[in-house]
């Protein structure tokens, strides 16, 4: 883009953004000239017309904000969002499962194991798949792992 261009832009920017502030200034004098429910509109449309004129003057202001208010978003709604493992679900698994795409359904299976050792159906997933996959030694291999964490739970079990 041309900087003669550029410099129309930003002249029209700042013309924009002068006129939503001017905007701005007659919604709320005439919003507390009416009575407080006639006003609600004018407040909020005002309201629009100075965070419009505010984003206009400067743009660069954006992508920092939208960061910093997503961030609290975040942080709002998952406190700790520094998650150490995925949340744990099973529906992408059976579905490979259903679609016959087994290999899939090995990898799925194996993330869950990966992240939550103690999950006696992944394990369980993970022998079904591998069996209809033809893999026969990986299937073994899931049944002495299941055995020995059934074992362990059984013994711990047995303790209490």
């Amino acid at each position: 883009m041309s900087p003669l261009i550029k410099n129309k832009l930003s002249i029209l920017r700042w013309l924009l953004s002068a006129s939503s502030f001017v905007l701005f200034v007659i919604l709320v004098r005439a919003a507390f000239k009416m009575e407080s429910l006639g006003a609600a509109p004018y407040v909020i449309f005002s309201l629009v017309c100075l965070i419009s004129a505010i984003l206009l003057l400067i743009p660069e202001t954006v992508k920092p904000m939208t960061r910093y208010l997503s961030a609290r978003i975040v942080a709002f709604v998952f406190p700790d969002h520094k998650f150490s493992k995925p949340a744990l679900t099973y529906t992408l698994a059976r579905r490979y499962i259903e679609l016959e795409r087994y290999d899939d359904a090995i990898q799925e299976y194996a993330k869950i194991i990966h992240y939550y050792p103690g999950e006696i159906e992944a394990y369980l997933g993970m022998i079904s798949a591998s069996s209809l996959a033809g893999e026969t030694q990986l299937a073994e291999k899931y049944k002495k792992q299941l055995k020995k964490r059934t074992a362990n739970r059984v013994s711990v079990d047995a303790e209490r």
